[in-house]
Protein backbone atom coordinates (compact mmCIF):
# COMPACT_ATOMS: atom_id res chain seq x y z
CA UNK A 1 0.00 0.00 0.00
CA UNK A 2 1.03 3.50 -0.64
CA UNK A 3 1.25 5.77 2.37
CA UNK A 4 0.30 9.45 2.39
CA UNK A 5 3.94 10.37 2.90
CA UNK A 6 4.94 8.56 -0.22
CA UNK A 7 2.24 10.42 -2.19
CA UNK A 8 3.49 13.76 -0.95
CA UNK A 9 7.07 12.92 -1.96
CA UNK A 10 5.95 11.83 -5.45
CA UNK A 11 3.95 15.01 -5.94
CA UNK A 12 6.91 17.14 -4.91
CA UNK A 13 9.16 15.31 -7.36
CA UNK A 14 6.68 15.91 -10.23
CA UNK A 15 6.46 19.61 -9.23
CA UNK A 16 10.27 19.98 -9.24
CA UNK A 17 10.49 18.19 -12.59
CA UNK A 18 7.80 20.44 -14.11
CA UNK A 19 9.52 23.56 -12.85
CA UNK A 20 12.87 22.33 -14.21
CA UNK A 21 11.39 21.61 -17.63
CA UNK A 22 9.87 25.12 -17.62
CA UNK A 23 13.24 26.63 -16.76
CA UNK A 24 14.89 24.67 -19.60
CA UNK A 25 12.33 25.98 -22.10
CA UNK A 26 12.81 29.52 -20.81
CA UNK A 27 16.63 29.30 -20.99
CA UNK A 28 16.44 27.84 -24.50
CA UNK A 29 14.14 30.67 -25.59
CA UNK A 30 16.41 33.36 -24.13
CA UNK A 31 19.55 31.76 -25.56
CA UNK A 32 17.98 31.63 -29.00
CA UNK A 33 17.02 35.27 -28.73
CA UNK A 34 20.51 36.27 -27.62
CA UNK A 35 22.03 34.42 -30.55
CA UNK A 36 19.63 35.72 -33.19
CA UNK A 37 19.25 39.31 -31.91
CA UNK A 38 22.78 40.56 -32.78
CA UNK A 39 22.51 39.05 -36.26
CA UNK A 40 19.34 40.98 -36.99
CA UNK A 41 20.49 44.15 -35.24
CA UNK A 42 23.90 44.37 -36.91
CA UNK A 43 22.96 43.19 -40.40
CA UNK A 44 24.72 45.40 -43.04
CA UNK A 45 22.22 46.93 -45.51
CA UNK A 46 22.87 46.38 -49.21
CA UNK A 47 25.12 49.14 -50.59
CA UNK A 48 23.54 51.37 -53.20
CA UNK A 49 25.29 51.38 -56.57
CA UNK A 50 27.45 54.43 -57.18
CA UNK A 51 26.10 57.07 -59.54
CA UNK A 52 28.14 57.49 -62.73
CA UNK A 53 28.98 60.91 -64.16
CA UNK A 54 30.31 60.89 -67.71
CA UNK A 55 32.70 63.71 -68.59
CA UNK A 56 33.94 64.61 -72.06
CA UNK A 57 36.91 66.79 -71.12
CA UNK A 58 38.33 69.29 -73.62
CA UNK A 59 41.47 70.55 -71.88
CA UNK A 60 42.53 68.50 -68.88
CA UNK A 61 43.47 64.85 -68.77
CA UNK A 62 41.69 61.98 -67.06
CA UNK A 63 41.25 61.13 -64.27
CA UNK A 64 40.13 64.51 -62.99
CA UNK A 65 42.29 65.91 -60.20
CA UNK A 66 40.81 66.76 -56.75
CA UNK A 67 41.38 70.48 -57.44
CA UNK A 68 39.33 70.34 -60.66
CA UNK A 69 36.47 72.93 -60.47
CA UNK A 70 33.85 70.25 -61.19
CA UNK A 71 35.19 67.96 -58.45
CA UNK A 72 35.25 70.81 -55.93
CA UNK A 73 31.76 72.00 -56.85
CA UNK A 74 30.28 68.50 -56.56
CA UNK A 75 32.00 68.02 -53.21
CA UNK A 76 30.21 71.08 -51.82
CA UNK A 77 26.93 69.47 -52.86
CA UNK A 78 27.71 66.23 -51.02
CA UNK A 79 29.02 64.18 -53.93
CA UNK A 80 32.32 62.51 -53.05
CA UNK A 81 34.04 60.43 -55.71
CA UNK A 82 34.37 56.80 -54.66
CA UNK A 83 31.72 57.17 -51.93
CA UNK A 84 28.51 57.96 -53.79
CA UNK A 85 29.61 58.49 -57.39
CA UNK A 86 32.38 57.79 -59.88
CA UNK A 87 33.60 59.69 -62.92
CA UNK A 88 33.61 58.11 -66.36
CA UNK A 89 36.08 60.49 -67.99
CA UNK A 90 37.45 60.66 -71.52
CA UNK A 91 39.62 63.53 -72.72
CA UNK A 92 39.96 65.02 -76.19
CA UNK A 93 43.28 66.62 -75.30
CA UNK A 94 45.55 66.05 -78.32
CA UNK A 95 42.69 64.06 -79.88
CA UNK A 96 40.38 66.76 -81.20
CA UNK A 97 39.92 64.84 -84.44
CA UNK A 98 38.42 61.96 -82.43
CA UNK A 99 35.71 63.82 -80.49
CA UNK A 100 32.85 61.99 -82.19
CA UNK A 101 34.42 58.59 -81.39
CA UNK A 102 35.15 59.66 -77.80
CA UNK A 103 31.55 60.81 -77.35
CA UNK A 104 30.32 57.47 -78.70
CA UNK A 105 32.60 55.58 -76.31
CA UNK A 106 31.44 57.61 -73.31
CA UNK A 107 27.75 57.20 -74.11
CA UNK A 108 28.21 53.43 -74.54
CA UNK A 109 29.17 53.21 -70.86
CA UNK A 110 25.63 54.39 -69.97
CA UNK A 111 26.42 56.95 -67.24
CA UNK A 112 23.59 58.51 -65.25
CA UNK A 113 24.43 62.01 -66.52
CA UNK A 114 26.89 63.56 -68.97
CA UNK A 115 28.90 66.79 -68.63
CA UNK A 116 30.47 68.78 -71.48
CA UNK A 117 31.98 72.24 -71.62
CA UNK A 118 32.64 73.58 -75.11
CA UNK A 119 29.59 73.64 -77.35
CA UNK A 120 31.38 71.38 -79.87
CA UNK A 121 31.51 68.63 -77.24
CA UNK A 122 27.87 69.16 -76.26
CA UNK A 123 26.91 68.73 -79.92
CA UNK A 124 29.01 65.53 -80.16
CA UNK A 125 27.25 64.00 -77.15
CA UNK A 126 23.81 65.09 -78.33
CA UNK A 127 24.41 63.29 -81.62
CA UNK A 128 25.03 60.06 -79.69
CA UNK A 129 22.11 60.06 -77.24
CA UNK A 130 18.67 61.57 -76.81
CA UNK A 131 17.97 59.84 -73.49
CA UNK A 132 20.97 60.27 -71.16
CA UNK A 133 20.83 63.75 -69.53
CA UNK A 134 23.51 66.18 -70.77
CA UNK A 135 24.54 69.18 -68.66
CA UNK A 136 26.21 72.07 -70.52
CA UNK A 137 28.87 74.03 -68.68
CA UNK A 138 29.41 76.66 -71.38
CA UNK A 139 26.79 75.87 -74.01
CA UNK A 140 27.08 78.64 -76.60
CA UNK A 141 23.73 79.85 -78.03
CA UNK A 142 22.02 76.45 -77.45
CA UNK A 143 18.70 77.58 -78.96
CA UNK A 144 20.22 78.62 -82.27
CA UNK A 145 22.29 75.43 -82.41
CA UNK A 146 19.19 73.29 -81.86
CA UNK A 147 20.38 71.80 -78.58
CA UNK A 148 17.27 72.96 -76.71
CA UNK A 149 13.80 74.05 -77.81
CA UNK A 150 14.11 77.15 -75.63
CA UNK A 151 15.97 78.26 -72.52
CA UNK A 152 12.79 78.16 -70.43
CA UNK A 153 11.63 74.77 -71.79
CA UNK A 154 14.54 72.64 -73.03
CA UNK A 155 12.15 69.74 -73.90
CA UNK A 156 14.99 67.27 -74.55
CA UNK A 157 17.90 65.73 -72.70
CA UNK A 158 20.11 68.86 -72.66
CA UNK A 159 20.12 71.60 -70.02
CA UNK A 160 22.66 73.53 -67.94
CA UNK A 161 24.37 76.89 -68.34
CA UNK A 162 24.24 78.84 -71.61
CA UNK A 163 26.79 81.37 -72.79
CA UNK A 164 25.99 83.97 -75.39
CA UNK A 165 28.09 85.80 -77.96
CA UNK A 166 29.53 89.06 -76.73
CA UNK A 167 31.33 90.01 -79.93
CA UNK A 168 29.75 93.45 -80.38
CA UNK A 169 30.69 94.44 -76.82
CA UNK A 170 34.15 92.84 -77.08
CA UNK A 171 34.79 94.72 -80.30
CA UNK A 172 33.65 97.96 -78.66
CA UNK A 173 36.24 97.43 -75.94
CA UNK A 174 38.88 96.65 -78.56
CA UNK A 175 37.93 99.76 -80.55
CA UNK A 176 38.19 101.83 -77.39
CA UNK A 177 41.70 100.44 -76.91
CA UNK A 178 42.67 100.78 -80.59
CA UNK A 179 40.77 103.79 -82.03
CA UNK A 180 42.15 103.26 -85.57
CA UNK A 181 40.94 99.65 -85.74
CA UNK A 182 40.53 98.60 -89.40
CA UNK A 183 41.24 94.88 -89.84
CA UNK A 184 40.41 92.10 -87.35
CA UNK A 185 41.15 88.38 -87.67
CA UNK A 186 38.82 85.85 -86.08
CA UNK A 187 40.79 82.73 -85.13
CA UNK A 188 38.16 80.02 -84.76
CA UNK A 189 40.19 76.93 -84.00
CA UNK A 190 38.68 73.68 -85.21
CA UNK A 191 40.35 70.33 -85.51
CA UNK A 192 38.97 67.50 -87.59
CA UNK A 193 35.56 66.44 -86.36
CA UNK A 194 35.26 69.55 -84.21
CA UNK A 195 35.55 72.07 -87.00
CA UNK A 196 33.24 74.98 -86.36
CA UNK A 197 29.83 73.74 -87.57
CA UNK A 198 28.25 75.68 -90.49
CA UNK A 199 25.32 76.85 -88.36
CA UNK A 200 27.76 78.18 -85.75
CA UNK A 201 29.82 79.98 -88.37
CA UNK A 202 26.58 81.55 -89.59
CA UNK A 203 25.84 82.88 -86.10
CA UNK A 204 29.45 84.00 -85.72
CA UNK A 205 29.35 85.91 -88.98
CA UNK A 206 26.05 87.58 -88.04
CA UNK A 207 27.62 88.95 -84.86
CA UNK A 208 30.78 89.91 -86.70
CA UNK A 209 28.73 91.81 -89.26
CA UNK A 210 26.90 93.71 -86.52
CA UNK A 211 30.20 94.59 -84.86
CA UNK A 212 31.99 95.56 -88.07
CA UNK A 213 29.11 97.63 -89.44
CA UNK A 214 28.78 99.52 -86.17
CA UNK A 215 32.50 100.06 -85.59
CA UNK A 216 33.74 100.29 -89.17
CA UNK A 217 36.32 97.51 -89.52
CA UNK A 218 36.77 94.52 -91.84
CA UNK A 219 37.13 90.97 -90.54
CA UNK A 220 38.39 87.64 -91.81
CA UNK A 221 38.01 84.11 -90.36
CA UNK A 222 41.03 81.83 -89.88
CA UNK A 223 40.45 78.22 -88.86
CA UNK A 224 43.52 76.26 -87.68
CA UNK A 225 43.29 72.46 -87.55
CA UNK A 226 46.60 71.50 -85.94
CA UNK A 227 49.03 73.26 -83.61
CA UNK A 228 51.49 74.23 -86.37
CA UNK A 229 48.77 76.21 -88.16
CA UNK A 230 49.03 78.94 -85.53
CA UNK A 231 52.58 79.82 -86.57
CA UNK A 232 51.48 80.34 -90.17
CA UNK A 233 48.35 82.30 -89.20
CA UNK A 234 50.09 84.80 -86.95
CA UNK A 235 52.95 85.28 -89.39
CA UNK A 236 50.33 86.09 -92.03
CA UNK A 237 48.48 88.50 -89.72
CA UNK A 238 51.70 90.40 -89.16
CA UNK A 239 52.63 90.41 -92.85
CA UNK A 240 49.18 91.63 -93.89
CA UNK A 241 49.05 94.28 -91.15
CA UNK A 242 45.99 93.12 -89.22
CA UNK A 243 45.29 95.45 -86.32
CA UNK A 244 44.01 92.80 -83.93
CA UNK A 245 42.81 89.22 -83.56
CA UNK A 246 39.82 87.75 -81.75
CA UNK A 247 40.51 84.25 -80.37
CA UNK A 248 37.41 82.07 -80.01
CA UNK A 249 37.02 79.66 -77.10
CA UNK A 250 37.04 76.48 -79.18
CA UNK A 251 38.80 73.37 -77.76
CA UNK A 252 41.81 73.52 -80.08
CA UNK A 253 42.41 77.18 -79.18
CA UNK A 254 41.98 76.45 -75.47
CA UNK A 255 44.50 73.62 -75.62
CA UNK A 256 47.10 75.93 -77.17
CA UNK A 257 46.49 79.09 -75.15
CA UNK A 258 50.12 79.70 -74.19
CA UNK A 259 51.34 79.17 -77.73
CA UNK A 260 48.74 81.57 -79.13
CA UNK A 261 49.57 84.24 -76.56
CA UNK A 262 53.31 83.91 -77.24
CA UNK A 263 52.80 84.15 -81.01
CA UNK A 264 50.54 87.17 -80.64
CA UNK A 265 53.15 88.95 -78.56
CA UNK A 266 55.99 87.90 -80.86
CA UNK A 267 54.20 89.23 -83.95
CA UNK A 268 52.85 92.24 -82.03
CA UNK A 269 49.19 91.41 -82.68
CA UNK A 270 46.64 92.88 -80.26
CA UNK A 271 44.39 90.08 -79.06
CA UNK A 272 41.03 89.76 -77.34
CA UNK A 273 38.99 86.77 -76.17
CA UNK A 274 36.14 85.87 -73.85
CA UNK A 275 37.51 83.98 -70.83
CA UNK A 276 39.77 85.48 -68.16
CA UNK A 277 42.17 82.52 -68.31
CA UNK A 278 43.37 83.89 -71.67
CA UNK A 279 44.51 87.17 -70.08
CA UNK A 280 46.27 85.22 -67.35
CA UNK A 281 48.32 83.55 -70.09
CA UNK A 282 49.27 86.89 -71.65
CA UNK A 283 46.38 87.90 -73.92
CA UNK A 284 45.78 91.64 -73.95
CA UNK A 285 42.11 91.84 -73.05
CA UNK A 286 39.26 89.46 -72.21
CA UNK A 287 35.60 90.09 -71.62
CA UNK A 288 33.13 87.30 -71.03
CA UNK A 289 31.29 84.99 -68.73
CA UNK A 290 32.90 83.73 -65.53
CA UNK A 291 33.92 80.10 -66.13
CA UNK A 292 34.18 79.10 -62.45
CA UNK A 293 30.73 80.53 -61.73
CA UNK A 294 29.33 78.64 -64.72
CA UNK A 295 30.94 75.39 -63.56
CA UNK A 296 29.50 75.72 -60.06
CA UNK A 297 26.02 76.38 -61.45
CA UNK A 298 26.28 73.48 -63.90
CA UNK A 299 27.16 71.07 -61.08
CA UNK A 300 23.94 72.11 -59.34
CA UNK A 301 22.12 70.78 -62.40
CA UNK A 302 24.08 67.52 -62.11
CA UNK A 303 23.10 67.28 -58.45
CA UNK A 304 19.39 67.75 -59.24
CA UNK A 305 19.44 65.18 -62.04
CA UNK A 306 21.20 62.58 -59.89
CA UNK A 307 18.48 63.10 -57.30
CA UNK A 308 15.73 62.42 -59.82
CA UNK A 309 15.03 65.63 -61.77
CA UNK A 310 14.52 65.47 -65.54
CA UNK A 311 16.60 67.78 -67.78
CA UNK A 312 13.49 68.76 -69.73
CA UNK A 313 12.05 70.23 -66.50
CA UNK A 314 15.15 72.30 -65.68
CA UNK A 315 15.27 75.67 -67.51
CA UNK A 316 18.64 76.60 -68.97
CA UNK A 317 20.34 79.36 -67.00
CA UNK A 318 22.05 82.09 -68.96
CA UNK A 319 25.39 83.12 -67.49
CA UNK A 320 25.13 86.79 -66.61
CA UNK A 321 28.22 87.23 -64.44
CA UNK A 322 30.70 88.97 -66.74
CA UNK A 323 34.26 90.08 -66.13
CA UNK A 324 36.71 92.36 -67.91
CA UNK A 325 40.41 91.50 -67.47
CA UNK A 326 43.33 93.48 -68.90
CA UNK A 327 46.96 92.32 -69.04
CA UNK A 328 48.85 95.60 -68.57
CA UNK A 329 52.25 93.96 -69.07
CA UNK A 330 51.26 92.88 -72.58
CA UNK A 331 49.98 96.37 -73.34
CA UNK A 332 53.29 97.84 -72.19
CA UNK A 333 55.33 95.42 -74.32
CA UNK A 334 53.21 96.33 -77.35
CA UNK A 335 53.67 100.04 -76.66
CA UNK A 336 49.93 100.46 -76.15
CA UNK A 337 48.34 102.87 -73.70
CA UNK A 338 45.12 101.48 -72.26
CA UNK A 339 42.55 104.29 -71.77
CA UNK A 340 42.00 105.19 -68.09
CA UNK A 341 38.24 104.82 -68.59
CA UNK A 342 38.76 101.18 -69.58
CA UNK A 343 41.11 100.52 -66.68
CA UNK A 344 38.51 101.95 -64.29
CA UNK A 345 35.90 99.48 -65.54
CA UNK A 346 38.15 96.41 -65.37
CA UNK A 347 37.32 93.66 -62.88
CA UNK A 348 40.97 92.63 -62.80
CA UNK A 349 44.24 94.24 -63.91
CA UNK A 350 47.25 91.97 -64.36
CA UNK A 351 50.55 93.81 -64.03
Amino acid sequence: MTTSGQLRIGAQRQSYAGRWMGRRKFITLIAGSVISWPLASYAVPARRPLKRIGTLAAIGRCPLRPDNPAVRALGKLGWIEGQNFVFDCVSSLDREDQVEALARELVSRRPDVLIAGPWTHVIALKQQTTTIPIVMVTGLEPEQLGLVASLARPEGNVTGVAWFYLLPKQMELLKETVPNLRRVAFVAGGGGATDVPPETLKILREYQTIASNKLGFAWQVFQPHVANDYDEIFARLAAEHFDAAYITGTPLNLQHQKRICQLALHHRILTVSDASQWAKNGLLLTYGQDYLWSMARAMEYVDKILRGAKPSDLPVEQATKLELVIYLKTAKELGLTVPPSLIARADELIE
